[in-house]
Parts: structure tokens; sequence; C-alpha cells
């Protein structure tokens, strides 16, 4: 243990820094103990602990030279950057992972050999991270840390190209002040906030302003454009916000409950669960992370009766859903289904009819699947449930939902252009709501499975 004193400094830390040190952030901050590893010129690992959050970050040193800067579970690894920039998919990232699990070889190395990423790509990625990491820690004020003697895997194959101790602790001081101001700012939760150009708007003259406005040739979500740019989170959100302030651009949540995150307890089966998380992680690329996953489902039919009896008998508990930048009442009916341990079906449906399209639009372009329920062989049918799907695909949001048929009664005949996945239900009659339920399940696993080949 460090013990407390009236004088020190980084040399004399690392002058007297034995195999293992542990303590406070109170008495030794993050930047002291970042130096005193550097002076010691040795193979380190430094965990730190913040109190109120609990957030740990770890560095490790050769030779006291940053090689890795690293936080278990916070879903900012080098990897989910790379498929969030758009430069991985999913599945290559899934591939990478499992090779890397059976072999010693560096997740550099790997990315270098197994992609068409460029060593510069590679290490932009690696150093973008660990300065974002660092500017994390080095905000705090209250936790505990270890220091320690270590003996490296193949994670410390790259040295970490970094600015000064001292210019990250100024803008690490900086960022600190001025984040939770900004995301106050936000209609929700980052990793839910679209951002996109607005129609017509002129791009700006220059600076980061131009390079966010440039990103944006599709809408992202905020941590996508972040990791497109690799530039500070607090720089991209006042310039984020700056812009919506303009009329430049604009920002709102996907969809969100008007009663917040879903907190209740979940009933159902694991089977269900598995489901939704296998849904997740083809559709979106992730499991949707959290203690409860969810899927957003509309379901539409060109008779606004027939969406509505098959939300109705899928039964769940009735919500109240919120549509930013819309006041119509666009949902006739909205069920959160409990389908698992932990996973939850949204299910809304809409009267078309009574909505405009760039309201249709809007709401079609922000859900996880649309389901199109054809109930004839009605021509004028079809033709309605293909202008639906046509509204769906394109609605200008950068969200391509996931496209089920829905056949109920008489009407299996072939379908003028087959939705991704087509599921056929003779009647609703006494139908089971959890077999209903399960089948849906299956029809978007399906539609997920077909989109990734």
């Amino acid at each position: 243990m460090v013990q407390e004193r009236s004088l020190w400094s980084p040399r004399n830390v690392a002058e007297e820094l034995p195999r293992k040190v542990t303590g406070s952030l109170a008495v030794l901050p993050p930047a002291v103990l970042l130096q005193a590893a550097r002076a010691a010129k040795r193979d380190l690992r430094l965990s730190m602990r913040e109190l109120d959050s609990g957030q740990v970050v770890v560095l490790v040193f050769r030779r006291g030279e940053p090689t890795m800067v690293f936080s278990p579970g916070d879903g900012r690894s080098v990897g989910e950057m790379l498929v969030a920039a758009g430069l991985l998919d999913q599945a290559q990232l899934a591939r990478l992972l499992e090779e890397r699990r059976g072999s010693a070889t560096s997740l550099e190395r790997l990315l270098t050999e197994r992609t068409a990423l460029t060593h510069g790509e590679i290490q932009r990625f690696l150093d973008y991270q660990a300065r974002l990491r660092l500017l994390d820690c080095l905000a705090w004020q209250q936790g505990f840390f270890e220091l320690a003697e270590y003996t490296g895997g193949g994670e410390t194959t790259y040295r970490l190209q970094l600015p000064s101790l001292d210019a990250l602790q100024n803008r690490a001081k900086t960022r600190a002040e001025r984040l939770p101001r900004l995301l106050g700012r936000l209609p929700c939760p980052p990793a839910h906030v679209v951002v996109r150009r607005k129609r017509s708007a002129e791009p700006p003259a220059m600076g980061l302003a131009r390079d966010v406005f440039d990103a944006l040739s599709q809408p992202l979500l905020l941590p996508q454009l972040i990791a497109r740019l690799l530039v500070d989170d607090d720089l991209v959100l006042e310039v984020v916000l700056d812009l919506v302030s303009a009329k430049v651009l604009v920002i709102y949540p996907r969809l969100e409950l008007a009663s917040g995150p879903v907190s209740r307890a979940a009933s159902g089966d694991l089977w269900a669960s598995q489901m939704v998380s296998e849904i997740l992680l083809r559709f979106r690329g992730r499991d949707g992370g959290g203690l409860v996953r969810s899927l957003w489902v509309v379901v539409v039919s060109a008779r606004g009766e027939e969406a509505t009896r098959l939300v109705a008998k899928i039964g769940g508990e009735q919500e109240e859903l919120v549509f930013h930048n819309s006041e119509l009442p666009v949902a006739l009916l909205a069920r959160s289904v409990a389908v698992g341990p932990n996973a939850r079906l949204h299910l809304l449906a809409l009267q078309p009819d009574v909505l405009s399209p760039a309201a249709l639009a809007g709401v079609l372009g922000r859900c996880d699947a649309v389901i199109l329920v054809r109930t004839s062989s009605n021509p004028d049918e079809e033709q309605k449930l293909t202008r639906l799907r046509q509204i769906a695909e394109g609605a200008g949001f950068g969200w391509r939902p996931l496209i089920v048929g829905w056949d109920q009664g008489a009407s299996f005949r072939p379908w003028q252009e087959y939705p991704e996945a087509v599921l056929a239900v003779p009647s609703l009659g006494e139908t089971d709501p959890q077999w209903l339920a399960k089948r849906l399940l299956e029809a978007l696993l399906a539609a997920a499975v077909g989109r990734n080949q």
C-alpha cells in the first residue's frame, strides 16, 4: 500500500515502486500514476476503478510506454468501433474474435492479416480508443488502483501514439466539465440518438462542422458518427447540437417509451429470449446489451382493424408511445409483450390512412421490423401492402427494417414481391398468443438471417 505523504512526485513513486502497489486515487491521482509508470521504465499493469460509477480502466506498459488501454465491458472495443465506422461487419468481427481466443495472436496482427485494413487505419483506432479511455480516467478524483509487474501476452506488440500527458490531462478536465451539459441537451442516451442532415441544408464551410456534415451521407447513430470521425465525443456533440440549432442537422431517438426504459421483470421462456438475442445479433450486429433486450415491431395492413386484431391477440401490456417530431395519433394499439426472462416485443398497430407519407415514413423508418398482414387475394390489398413496404424500405432515415409477410386466412398464394420472410397462419381464432409470438420470432430470425446472406 502506498502511504499518504505531504510531498511526493512521480519520480519518488517510481523509485520506491515495489512489485505490486495498491492505494487510493484520492492520494495518488491517475496522472501521477501514469507518470510514475513511465518513469519506472518497466513492464507494468495499472488498474484503476472509479468510486461512484464503478468504471474500470486498465493500462499495460512495456518499458514504461503504454501499449494498451482497455475498459472491460464498456462496449467500446476496437472491434466494435470498427463495426460502427463501417470498416468491418459483425460476421468478420465474430470470426476474428473466435480465432484470437484460440491463439496468442494480437488483435492488431489479426486485423492486418485477415482484413483489408491498413496498419495506419488500425493504429488510428487503437490510439483513439486509448485516448478516450484516458480522458475518462484522468478526470477521476476518487477510487482505487493497483500497479503491478506484468508479463504481457500478444496485446503488447504495438506502441500507442498519444499526446503528452499534460495535454491529455488538460483535455480531460475540459471534457469532464462540458460533457454532462451537452448530454443533457440530447433527447435520450447517445447510443439511441439518430443524426441526419436536414433536407436542402447548406453544408458548413470548414472545420469539424464540415467533417460532421460530410460524414452524414446517411443518418447515423451518435456512436457511429464519432467512430467515423475519431474526434473526442464532447467536441462532436457540441458541433452536432450547434448545427441542430442552426437547422442544418436533425436529431431524434429511434423510438422510446414515454415512461422511460423498460424496468419491469419479464416472464416467458429462455428459448424466446435466445431468439431475440440472435435476431438482434444478426440484424443490428449486437444483441442490444442491457438487462432487457427489445425488438420494436410495427404491424400494418391494408385494413387497419386487421393489424389491431393481430396485436390484441398476441396480448401483452398496453404502452403509450411517443414519436418525436410528430403530433399525430399514429398508433391504434401499442403492446409490450414479455417473450422471455429478459426479452420483450414492442408491437404497434398503425393506421396508415390517417398519416401523411412523411409521418408514416418517420415511424416505419425507426422500427426493427414491419409486419405486412395480408388477409385475401384482392389485388388492391396487395398493392397497398407493396406501397407500405416501399415506404418502410426507403424511409430515408438510414435504417432499413426487416420485412415479414403475415399471410392470414385463405390468401396463401405467391406475393408479387416476396418479403424477407413469410409466416402463414390459417386463422387467429383460438390460436394461443404465446404460439403466435414464437412464430413471429421465428419469422423475424429468418428475415435477419436472409438479410446477412
